[in-house]
């Protein structure tokens, strides 16, 4: 399995704390995790699933396991981690969970799909669950059955990453022809799979449950869908079952491979697969339903059944390097049955990045809406909407607030004022329910389904809105779609699939070999229903190689296809295709089929052929002196496309791209006009015919004076000697070179000159393909390669002479000798007046259904006409005429040239016109090509027209130096040997080879050269389809990959397939050629082991079938080593223990008590095996159980595990025998049975328990040895009294290949039913089985007494259905039954089978087995339970209690707890009591609750069955004695001890208590005063007042000013106050302090007195409370409110102000003083007055308080300071003041008045600028412009005034759209310039006399990765230092690596570079930087590194600092 580097680093910090933080119950573990974007950190919980029950070894379900740690997870507060430590985990469907949903694309409505496989078995369920993350640490899950992986449903936030999935047999069979001999081929089935043989039928089986011992599925020979796979090419497409049909025989063979003979050879070769699927997609792979924010990353999907990863009505979806491939050595070439990925519905952002994609069996990706169509308009706002295709339906497609919008049926477009929100809904729940939202009427529910809905929305629709006529799309769920660097190789039908009317973004992507269209984009509202239109669509920068080649209806590289003609407005707009490379092959229609489209633009792309082999074949190479020879170049796989097909679109614009050689560069419209193309001017594209790209030929020889070459190829001998010839052809931007070829020259002149002919250079061929014409003297043959031009057909090596020449309006005639017949169907060749491809006139022989005649066809605009015809004559060379009048034509055909006869009658076309060619075309519509016609003597209008011309001899060879500039795209292999295996004989051409090797061959070695010495190779292994872009580190296995030759690199090779690929890429680093080699090995298959060692001790108990040990290690070890003994030839072992991988062997460190160890045991070809062994340091306090053993009587429900405590079990037998071991051999074990005590022992106990009908009890404790540790273990055992045939295992059967054994259901899949006798009779449990079939029931021990079923043939058969049931038990025959057939009345059988071993149920034909569905319907055996008259047990299931909280106010008093024990029924109703303080309450054995002492307990109610609990919350208040207080001179003394005591936390040992002492009065006094203490006592006060308190205490504080201890105080009525006390060290004397306390009116109160933080309480003895005399106070008014006259401010400066006036009511109140305060000093202050003054940004609340009352009033003042500007640079500030030094020798009196004022202005500006020096960088350069323009607009008096004075710029600091100031001489302060080229991408803004300050940068800086900031630039002749960098200047160039910031720098602005995220390398070499702005450098590269100066370090870290960069980013 492929490793994972990437881990998030909140887990790291969760893995790396989980080492050191305690584990909490039940596998919980609080660990820090840092909170992204906050200063703060979050609790995260990481909940270990192993501790759960799941099982990391491999050996047991985990199912369980898994969905108890999310259960335990649903209970966390905050974000959870589910850990599941480094392993493999099996999941079987029989435990995992179940729900009933109703998944987009999936079951069908029209066979029962859905109500047979409605409810889903899903491994890893997440419900209604936030901020959860599965965190694989790249763990194997490995799936079992027909189940769903993952599904998320209600969820938020959940991330699964570093996982490896796999199923244990996938349900795809994939198998691969190994060898073709004759009629016989052997066919290698991998490991993974089960198979038998029975005659001519294989039947696939996967494997079995460990709970029924059934298999999941069994499937026979195809299985039902067949998808073949070429190896050797890497190609997949649907096919009919070639493995399986025509077969003679099939036996099964050594080392998993069939032998099949055929009745005839076989259509196959080796190489070639079949992946063979069922077509029911009863599962979707993984379910994200209403979930957002789900992402998948850094996973391995190795198998996904039934259908892919399924997005419905979700969010913001992820997949980040989710790889769905086959894992390397599976053998296996299927990954999916289906599409990969389905995302429908959807919204928010969908993003598919990093990902790979390898053989589904259907579309990779499929994004898409819902069209539901109206099938009732109820009303205007209220519509019933209905699901059409078969297979979506079931869930809502709408929610309440969705927007949603309608489209016509007809157009596909929008309907005008039909969008809305949606207000109701009734319909389907996706749960199989109903759902009624919003204002949706329930009475409605009725009249939906799971196909239809019922939709109110808030605004009435169009009248057009009618049902059958419009659709509805929900618009809220259309997603964004970024799918960015992924792989797509080898599929079956189509690449991406997207519809959204959303931002498509499709970048960076690479496909291979894709059968249909590699982009797909329909809009579909008639066939799958699947919306909408798209409106923002990117496609850039993907590379597609070889597709749509194997696709008729998808034959393009990219295809528009919404379902519309094409005639109406377009549906889908603004669509980019930029700046791709196309590779194609022969099989590609187009580059781009477009239908419906407005605005198009397909631009900077190249279209290039995939593969180019050029070859030259020279008649001779050995030539006389003088004597010529042409080099005969071809291309050995030649290719060519069509460019673009457009239906129906608007604005195409077509431009800057680059086409090969073979791409017939035209666009073919329909339903639209010419104008509606734009075509750049060097395109070469024209619209209807077109030609191709011409390629130039340069010819080099080695030696001219030996052998010279012309520019035509044509060599001559010109010496004795010998010399070599290459030619190259450059084309596409590429080159091709032929292999040299050399040429020996012979002395003498040349006795037979040859004299070359070449195709007249006066003619044009369009179309061209190699070898597809020849010369020959004077004629031209060409041969019918392609089609002809009919309809829309192009033809290729058409040969035009004069093509669009002006004819002239006379009659015209043309004549060519014609030789040759057509010998096939659809075999076409004539004389043409070509106009272009589709329009034309043509004299031609056809060969249509079998009879050639000779037609005249005419086209007009690709509608053509053949009518005119006649018999063909029987010579093989003919004259063919066309005789052109006007727009009227007649053919003609002659033997002589002399006697013609017309061919049929005279036609007319008008789109001739008088400008058309003269053409020769010869095609074919057949498969066989190659029929040849030969073309001479063509005349036109009675002037010959030679065809051919004689090859000059001499002349240039080609302009060699081009060749220098171009890079090569030769990617062909000269050479290749594969040593240790017989293969093929390699040749260039051929690209793929076949071999086998057997099991001793271990590795092979590979030899491989390329032609062209600067190709790089590249060599992978297995899993690689075409070796693009390898996404795997490990699979390319040449150590010396980037070389053009690798010599012996040894490649290993894995049992079964080994698919080693050669990728061949050439200079040009883009053209590429792929080369296979498929070897097929056979393995050891060998898994054995004997036993297991540790430390060299045998493993006790060793079996080969039992999994799962244990041993022993010593207290002290350090390390410990496993062997392995006797392990299998070939097999490999490894350990996995604490997540880390071990050898057998290896020295393994010893951790903690416990470690266990998984043993997986891969075989060299085979399924893994699985030990798990677990090793222990003995504990005395270890009080675990080890093993658990039921045997068969008693069935647990789940695996054992010694940290989970409660199970559940089921029982058919009254007596059981037990058995337990402890983990630690002393500790003591007890069993109970129903509460009563069965055995007790030491180590291991094994007892008979006695079980009765219903709920049993079975309880184990555990002691440990040290007697310190308990655990008690409970299972609740159910006495079953039958048992149903269905939940048993059947040992095995004998069925023929009608169909599946099926479990509570029909062969059919359907719902078991009989015939009774007057009606039919439907049963949920039975047994549906096709005859002839037996099932075998091993029932011995079970305790069954009796077996009963009714039997008879299913209502589902026909009238053939004809059967006889037989029953035999241990071979006796118990039951002979007659024929039945589906009219028989069902048979009642009930047999008794006490005592029996073997039940077996036959079912026999009875004739034909044609429909012998026959049933074992509510089959089922009785058991001994049945007779048991003990009383059912009735389990408890909860308790409640009749309070839940109680209060009691008197030490004593009590209150009656009741307990009420659910269900009323349970048969153990026994409940204990407990308190968690029994200082506070007590509680007996009833539930009495009586009060001990003050504070709060918990009394808990537990149930002895099950342990169920209730509590109520008991609150213990006891008021003490009250103290009336004294008047007059009277006095009240008050014990402390007397006081109430409230210790914090109820603790009264080392909180405040009483305790005894001879100094303290009465004996008693208060110690440990603490923080969180109070004591109270209740009053009386007679009368309000100041009371004198005297306390007598001791105290330890010896200083008033550092003491701790006080007498704080508060109460009711009483005002708060506190004084400090200080005694002596030791505390040894009694003091007294008195102090007084204000009681604010009379009557009842508490007084209460507190230990805070600061100051805790004395030893304290006793209270003197005296009244204070007071003296008689004037009258007063209370205050009775206050007001301000301002309830908001608003603030806009630091130190500006605010009033606020307080008013006090009444207005004769005695005392109207007041206070003012803030909340936020660092917002605003505010003084006594009220006068409040901003500080800072923010908001306070100024509350003013009456110092009467307390009385409020606020006011909310909010502060909002704009952010300062940047000071303006010193040589800004130099400037301004130059121009105020100059105003000095200025005078008023010169200058008139006005403008005199003017300049005053901005001079006394200017210099208060200067002064303060606060004025920004702009503000400061508009004082300067304003002083400048002042002083130039001066005007002396005795002057008039210019008419035209110089006009300032309005606005100088704005940067010209233009700022080029190479014409300006006069370039002054806040100018903005370039500088000259060699200084690199900025603009700068002048800041002074010759200093510049950077102000951006360009287009072109922002595509550059290094970046410098200058010293010096010179602009315009004139040098300047760069002395600052500006604001904003370089924020967000994303593309810059590394800056540096050259020396005379001093300011960088603030955000100069932010944003600049892959900034990582910054070097600073200035020495005087003294400004760092504000996020200068915020959001570069964490990862960044800033070297500084050594001297600065400590400077420019503060600044840096101060600036806010990342602390994450390193300062050198």
């Amino acid at each position: 399995m492929k490793k994972k580097k990437l881990l998030s680093i909140m887990l790291m910090s969760c893995m790396i704390l989980s080492a050191t933080l305690p584990m909490m119950p039940g596998g919980l573990q609080a660990v820090a995790a840092e909170q992204t974007g906050a200063a703060d950190t979050v609790e995260a919980t990481v909940i270990d699933v192993t501790r759960y029950g799941a099982d990391p070894t491999g050996v047991q379900d985990s199912a369980e396991g898994i969905q108890a740690a999310i259960e335990a997870a649903k209970q966390v507060e905050g974000p959870v981690v589910l850990n599941f430590p480094k392993g493999e985990y099996q999941i079987y469907p029989d435990r995992a969970q179940k729900r009933e949903l109703y998944i987009s694309n999936t079951l069908s409505s029209n066979n029962g799909d859905r109500s047979t496989y409605k409810m889903k078995n899903i491994g890893i369920l997440l419900e209604n669950m936030e901020n959860v993350t599965l965190e694989g640490n790249q763990s194997s899950l490995i799936f079992h059955g027909k189940m769903m992986m993952f599904s998320t449903i209600g969820c938020k936030n959940v991330k699964i990453q570093n996982f490896d999935t796999d199923f244990q047999v996938p349900s795809v069979v994939s198998v691969t022809a190994e060898k073709v001999e004759g009629n016989t081929a052997t066919l290698y089935v991998p490991e993974c799979y089960n198979y038998s043989v029975s005659g001519t039928t294989v039947t696939w089986s996967s494997d079995v449950s460990p709970y029924t011992g059934a298999p999941y599925w069994s499937y026979t020979n195809g299985v039902g869908h067949v998808q073949g796979f070429d190896m050797t090419t890497g190609t997949l497409t649907t096919s009919s079952d070639k493995f399986f049909s025509n077969v003679k025989s099939i036996e099964k063979v050594d080392g998993h491979r069939l032998k099949v003979t055929y009745n005839s050879t076989p259509s196959f070769k080796a190489g070639y697969g079949q992946q063979m699927r069922r077509t029911t997609r009863d599962h979707a792979a993984a379910f994200l339903w209403e979930s957002d924010g789900v992402s998948m990353q850094h996973v391995d999907l190795h198998f996904l059944h039934a259908f892919g990863v399924v997005g419905q009505l979700s969010k913001n979806i992820t997949l980040d390097d989710v790889n769905f491939r086959n894992y390397e050595g599976s053998g296996r070439t299927g990954v999916g049955s289906a599409d990969f990925v389905q995302m429908s519905g959807c919204g928010g952002t969908i993003r598919v990045v990093n990902s790979t994609f390898e053989d589904p069996q259907d579309d990779p990706i499929n994004i898409h809406g819902t069209f539901l169509q109206v099938t009732e308009r109820i009303s205007a706002n209220k519509f019933k909407v209905r699901y059409q295709h078969h297979e979506t339906s079931g869930f809502p497609n709408y929610y309440v607030g969705d927007e949603v919008e309608f489209v016509s049926k007809s157009s596909l477009l929008p309907i005008s004022g039909a969008k809305a929100k949606v207000t109701g809904v009734v319909g389907p729940d996706g749960h199989g329910g109903t759902m009624v939202e919003g204002n949706g009427d329930a009475a409605d529910t009725s009249k939906t389904d799971l196909n239809t809905i019922i939709v109110t929305l808030d605004t009435d629709m169009p009248s057009s809105v009618s049902a059958n006529a419009a659709a509805l799309e929900n618009v809220t769920y259309t997603p964004s779609v970024e799918i960015e660097n992924n792989v797509f190789r080898e599929m079956p039908v189509r690449g991406i699939l997207v519809t959204t009317r959303k931002p498509v973004v499709i970048r960076n992507n690479e496909f291979d070999n894709v059968a249909g269209a590699a982009i797909y984009i329909s809009d579909d509202v008639n066939g799958w229903y699947e919306s909408g239109h798209d409106e923002d669509v990117l496609i850039e920068k993907n590379v597609f190689r070889r597709c749509g080649v194997n696709q008729g209806n998808y034959s393009a590289f990219i295809m528009f296809d919404p379902t519309v003609n094409g005639s109406a407005s377009p549906v889908h707009k603004n669509v980019r295709i930029k700046d791709n490379e196309f590779y194609f092959t022969n099989r590609t229609a187009n580059v781009v089929n477009a239908k419906s489209v407005d605005g198009l633009t397909f631009t900077g792309n190249k279209v290039l052929r995939f593969s180019v082999n050029e070859k030259a074949n020279p008649a001779k190479t050995i030539l006389a002196v003088g004597e010529t020879v042409s080099m005969n170049v071809s291309t050995a796989e030649s290719a060519s496309i069509n460019a673009f097909t457009f239906n129906g679109c608007r604005n195409v614009n077509i431009s800057d791209n680059v086409y090969d050689k073979g791409v017939n560069r035209n666009v073919n419209i329909s339903n639209m006009q010419n104008s509606e193309v734009t075509i750049g001017s060097n395109e070469n594209v024209t619209i209807g015919s077109g030609t191709q790209a011409a390629s130039e030929m340069i010819y080099v020889s080695s030696d001219p004076e030996t052998v010279r070459v012309d520019g035509t190829g044509h060599v001559t001998g010109v010496k004795t000697g010998t010399a070599t010839v290459t030619a190259y052809e450059l084309v596409g931007g590429r080159k091709f070179s032929t292999d040299p070829v050399s040429f020996t020259v012979t002395e003498g002149e040349a006795q037979n000159p040859v004299s070359e002919k070449i195709l007249s250079r006066a003619l044009t061929v369009k179309n061209p393909t190699d070898g597809g014409y020849s010369v020959s003297g004077e004629s031209v043959t060409i041969k019918a390669m392609g089609q002809g031009l009919w309809n829309t057909q192009v033809a290729n090596n058409i040969i035009v002479s004069g093509e669009n020449t002006d004819r002239g309006t006379g009659k015209f005639t043309a004549i060519v000798k014609m030789s040759g017949k057509t010998v096939r169907n659809y075999d076409e060749a004539g004389l043409f007046l070509y106009k272009d491809n589709d329009n034309y006139v043509a004299v031609q022989r056809k060969h249509g259904n079998g009879t050639p005649k000779i037609h005249v066809v005419t086209e007009t605009n690709k509608t053509p006409d053949e009518n005119q015809n006649t018999s063909d004559s029987t010579e093989s060379d003919i004259w063919l005429k066309l005789v052109k009048s006007g727009d009227t034509f007649t053919g003609y055909y002659s033997t002589n040239k002399t006697d013609w006869t017309p061919v049929g009658n005279s036609i007319t076309n008008s789109a001739i016109g008088n400008s058309f060619g003269v053409a020769l075309v010869a095609g074919t519509g057949n498969n066989t090509k190659g029929t040849p016609f030969t073309f001479s003597d063509l005349e036109i209008n009675g002037e010959k027209i030679a065809l051919t011309e004689d090859a000059p001899t001499g002349g240039d060879s080609g302009d060699a130096e081009k060749l220098k500039n171009v890079k090569s795209g030769n990617a062909i292999l000269a050479s290749a040997a594969v040593s240790g295996v017989t293969m093929p004989a390699f040749s260039s051409d051929t690209k793929s080879y076949v071999t086998t090797a057997g099991k001793d061959v271990k590795s092979v070695n590979l030899s491989l050269k390329a032609k062209d010495e600067n190709a790089k190779i590249e060599i992978c292994r297995n899993g690689v389809g075409n070796a693009v872009k390898l996404a795997n580190e490990n699979e390319i296995v040449s150590a010396e990959n980037g070389g053009s030759e690798i010599k012996d690199q040894k490649v290993d090779l894995v049992a079964g397939l080994n698919i080693i690929t050669a990728r061949v890429i050439a200079e040009d680093g883009h053209t590429q050629e792929i080369y296979r080699f498929l070897i097929t090995r056979t393995g050891a298959q060998n898994a054995a082991i004997s036993g297991i060692t540790v430390d060299g001790k045998d493993v006790a108990g060793f079996k080969t079938d039992e999994k799962s040990y244990s041993a022993s290690l010593t207290k002290g070890q350090k390390t410990v080593t496993i062997q392995l003994k006797d392990l299998g030839e070939g097999a490999k072992a490894v350990l996995n223990v604490n997540g880390t991988a071990y050898n057998a062997g290896d020295a393994i460190p010893v951790s903690g008590d416990t470690m266990v160890a998984g043993i997986a045991i891969t075989p060299d070809g085979g399924v893994t095996e699985h030990y798990s062994l677990t090793l222990r340091v003995p504990s005395d306090s270890n009080a675990k159980l080890e093993k658990v053993q039921f045997g068969s009587s008693i069935q647990n429900s789940g695996n054992f595990n010694a940290n989970l405590k409660e199970y559940t079990a089921s029982t058919m037998t009254k007596t059981s025998k037990v058995a337990f071991t402890a983990q630690e051999a002393n500790a003591k074990i007890t069993v109970k049975c129903n509460n009563e005590t069965v055995a007790a022992g030491t180590g291991s106990v094994e007892t008979p328990v006695t079980m009765k009908k219903g709920s049993n009890q079975l309880q184990v404790t555990v002691e440990s040895t040290d007697k310190s540790t308990t655990e008690t273990y409970t299972w609740t055992v159910e006495g079953k009294s039958e048992v149903y045939l269905s939940d048993l295992s059947y040992e095995s059967n004998s069925a023929t290949g009608w169909g599946s054994i099926m479990k509570d259901k029909t062969v059919d899949g359907k719902t078991l039913t009989l015939y009774d006798g007057s009606q039919e009779k439907t049963f949920e449990k039975g047994m549906g089985i096709h005859a002839t079939a037996n099932l075998y029931y091993n029932i011995e021990g079970m305790g069954f007494k009796k077996f009963v079923t009714y039997m008879g043939v299913d209502r589902e058969a026909n009238s053939e259905g004809n059967v006889k049931f037989n029953v035999y038990t241990d071979d006796k025959q118990v039951y002979t039954g007659d024929a039945v057939t589906r009219e028989s009345k069902m048979i009642s059988l009930d047999i008794p089978v006490e005592g029996v071993k073997i039940l077996r149920l036959n079912v026999d034909k009875n004739g034909s087995d044609s429909n012998d569905h026959a049933d074992f319907a509510d089959a089922k055996f009785i058991t001994e339970l049945a007779d048991d008259t003990t009383p059912e047990t009735v389990a408890v299931t909860g308790v409640t209690l009749d309070k839940s909280t109680a209060k009691l106010t008197a030490k004593g008093h009590t209150v009656d707890l009741t307990a009420t024990v659910a269900p009323e029924n349970a048969t153990n109703k026994k409940v204990t009591f407990t308190t968690s303080n029994e200082k506070v309450a007590t509680v007996d054995a009833n539930g009495k609750v009586t009060a001990a002492g003050n504070g709060t307990a918990t009394i808990t109610v537990t149930t002895e069955d099950g342990k169920k609990t209730a509590a109520c919350e008991v609150t213990v208040e006891i008021p003490t004695k009250e103290y009336t207080l004294p008047t007059g001179e009277d006095t009240l003394e008050v014990e402390a001890e007397d006081f109430v005591l409230y210790p914090l936390n109820g603790d009264t040992e080392e909180h405040v208590h009483v305790e005894t002492a001879e100094w303290a009065s009465g004996g008693k006094f208060l110690n440990w005063f603490e923080p969180g203490d109070k004591i109270s006592m209740n009053f009386d006060a007679p009368e309000a007042g100041e009371y004198e308190v005297t306390a007598s205490y001791r105290s330890g504080c010896t200083d008033m000013s550092t003491t701790n201890n006080a007498f704080n105080w508060e109460g009711t009525n009483v005002e708060s106050g506190s004084v400090d006390v200080i005694g002596e060290t030791g505390a040894t004397t009694t003091h007294t302090v008195t102090f007084t306390i204000k009681v604010t009116q009379a009557g009842k109160g508490v007084l209460s007195f507190i230990a805070n933080s600061s100051k805790k309480g004395p030893q304290t003895d006793k209270f003197v409370f005296k009244k204070k005399a007071e003296t008689p106070a004037p009258t007063v008014v209370a205050v009775t409110g206050v007001t301000l006259d301002k309830s908001t401010a608003e603030l806009t400066a630091k130190g500006q102000t605010v009033e606020l006036t307080a008013t006090v009511a009444p207005e004769n109140a005695t005392n109207k003083k007041v206070t003012f305060t803030t909340s936020n000093e660092k917002a605003a202050t505010v003084d006594a007055n009220g006068k409040v003054t901003a500080v800072g940004n923010g908001t306070a609340t100024i509350t003013v308080t009456t110092e009467d009352g307390k009385k409020t009033a606020a006011c909310e003042v909010t502060v909002e300071i704009p952010a300062a500007p940047d000071p303006a640079p010193e040589e800004l500030v130099d400037e301004v003041k130059k121009e105020i030094a100059a105003a000095e020798s200025k005078k008023e009196s010169d200058y008139t008045e006005a403008t005199w004022k003017a300049y005053d202005e901005a001079l006394k500006k200017a210099e208060k600028a200067v002064k303060e020096g606060t004025a920004s960088k702009e503000e400061m350069q508009k004082i300067l412009k304003d002083l400048r323009d002042a002083a130039s607009a001066l005007t002396k008096k005795e002057q008039t005034p210019s008419t035209n004075p110089q006009t300032p710029s309005t606005n100088p600091q704005t940067p010209s759209t233009n700022p080029d100031t190479s014409k300006d001489d006069t370039a002054k302060v806040g100018q903005v310039i370039k500088a000259d080229a060699q200084y690199g991408v900025f603009t700068y803004t002048i800041t002074g006399k010759d200093t510049v300050e950077v102000n951006g940068i360009t287009a072109k800086g922002k595509a550059k990765k290094n970046v410098k900031i200058f010293a010096k630039i010179k602009s315009n002749g004139k040098t300047y230092k760069v002395t600052s960098v500006g604001a904003n200047a370089l924020k967000g160039c994303k593309k810059m690596t590394s800056l540096t910031i050259e020396k005379n720098v001093r300011k960088i602005g603030k955000n100069a570079f932010a944003n600049c995220k892959n900034l990582k390398k910054i070097t600073v070499k200035s020495k005087k930087i003294n400004t760092i702005g504000k996020n200068a450098f915020k959001g570069i590269s964490k990862k960044a590194a800033i070297k500084v100066p050594k001297a600065q370090k400590k400077k420019y870290t503060k600044l840096l600092n101060k600036a806010k960069l990342s602390k994450k980013v390193k300062i050198k």
